[in-house]
């Protein structure tokens, strides 16, 4: 977990990208190597201007999933196997390029992935990846519930390291969700737990998630006094293909973006900006965090674990797990349950050891008296 410090209070200037993933059209449909050295570019530039914080939108390698199956569309299995074939191993060839840029820039760069799991073929994540000024992966968040069409595409996130993502670093406590994430207040609450202060929101910037966007990371602000660097997609009319499959929205007037930073009472300090490619940039002052907390503070005057707390899965789901000579194989909730009464019986013996230290002490203090 991730941990406050009060001393010093940074102030750093981070960097939100509206900009474009590079479409293509059929066959073709994708180019994750246009899409990387366009993010790299953009990293470049954000850095030129002073950023320590860099973060691009939702799934900007190789592009968000803005088509959904249609029955009549022959080319559907093809479009996925290409959705694949493009998305980002981590780590691979990209993440290194990545990595590289991060460090070229001394800046931490948060960027969405469609990441493409080394372990399991076939299977995707729609996700966070985290990138130190030193060149190295901090770590991944895999979005928990996915929405409408990345159900298609998309596997759910799971417990353990997955929902620890809130990183301890010189300028603040850095975390971030994905979208519709925004929505799952068990998850938000999780990370403000975690102390996090500066939460990169990351969206598909289209018009049906407009007013969701701007509220949805206002009041994650509000309630967790966290700033917010909000990264929404935006393609240009010019760059947008023109023979994709037949169930897009390239062809439509759906993208609009909704770039901004989010000071610790949900305000905006710039943007949103809309119907452009832009880079918007603001200081962030991490003293404002404290001076918000002053007020409300879900960690702090306005908590109450008493009588509300989460519980959170530590352990992720594998699908195969081996099987020993008489061994029963036990499931996760199973085996959370073994651990906690190991826990419990083990607190119970030092309880009963130290009532038995305390029954032999009183018997020779009798003993003593008695003399």
């Amino acid at each position: 977990m991730a941990k406050f410090q009060y001393n010093p209070f940074p102030i750093f200037k981070a960097a939100a990208v509206q900009a474009g993933s590079i479409f293509r059209d059929a066959p073709v449909y994708f180019d994750v190597d246009a899409s990387l050295a366009k993010a790299i570019s953009l990293i470049g530039e954000a850095s030129s201007k002073g950023a320590r914080l860099i973060v691009l939108s939702e799934t900007f390698l190789p592009g968000y999933p803005y088509w959904s199956l249609d029955v009549q569309e022959s080319a559907w299995r093809h479009i996925w196997r290409e959705y694949l074939k493009h998305s980002i191993e981590v780590p691979g060839p990209e993440t290194e390029a990545l990595c590289q840029a991060a460090k070229k820039a001394d800046s931490y760069v948060v960027i969405g992935i469609n990441e493409r799991d080394r372990n399991y073929q076939g299977r995707m994540f729609n996700s966070i990846l985290y990138i130190s000024p030193e060149g190295k992966v901090m770590g991944v968040h895999r979005k928990i519930n996915i929405t409408a069409q990345e159900l298609l595409f998309h596997t759910q996130g799971q417990g353990g390291d997955n929902l620890k993502t809130v990183f301890a670093t010189e300028i603040g406590n850095l975390g971030g969700s994905i979208c519709g994430e925004h929505l799952q207040y068990l998850l938000m609450y999780n990370w403000i737990m975690q102390g996090i202060q500066v939460h990169c929101s990351l969206w598909p910037g289209v018009q049906g998630v407009k007013t969701t966007s701007q509220t949805a990371s206002q009041t994650l602000c509000q309630a967790g006094n966290c700033f917010a660097v909000v990264a929404s997609t935006y393609i240009p009319e010019k760059d947008r293909p023109k023979n994709f499959s037949a169930n897009n929205i390239f062809n439509s007037n759906q993208f609009i973006g909704g770039t901004g930073i989010i000071n610790p009472v949900g305000k905006y300090i710039v943007g949103p900006v809309y119907d452009c490619e832009e880079i918007v940039y603001a200081d962030i002052n991490l003293g404002q965090i404290a001076e918000a907390k002053s007020t409300v503070n879900l960690c702090g005057i306005y908590s109450r674990w008493d009588i509300m707390n989460i519980y959170i899965r530590q352990e992720p789901f594998e699908p195969v797990l081996p099987v020993y000579k008489d061994q029963q194989v036990l499931s996760l909730d199973q085996q959370q349950i073994i651990r906690q009464l190991q826990l419990e019986t083990a607190e119970l013996k030092n309880r009963i050891a130290a009532l038995e230290v305390g029954k032999k002490l009183s018997s020779r203090k009798k003993e003593q008296l008695k003399r």
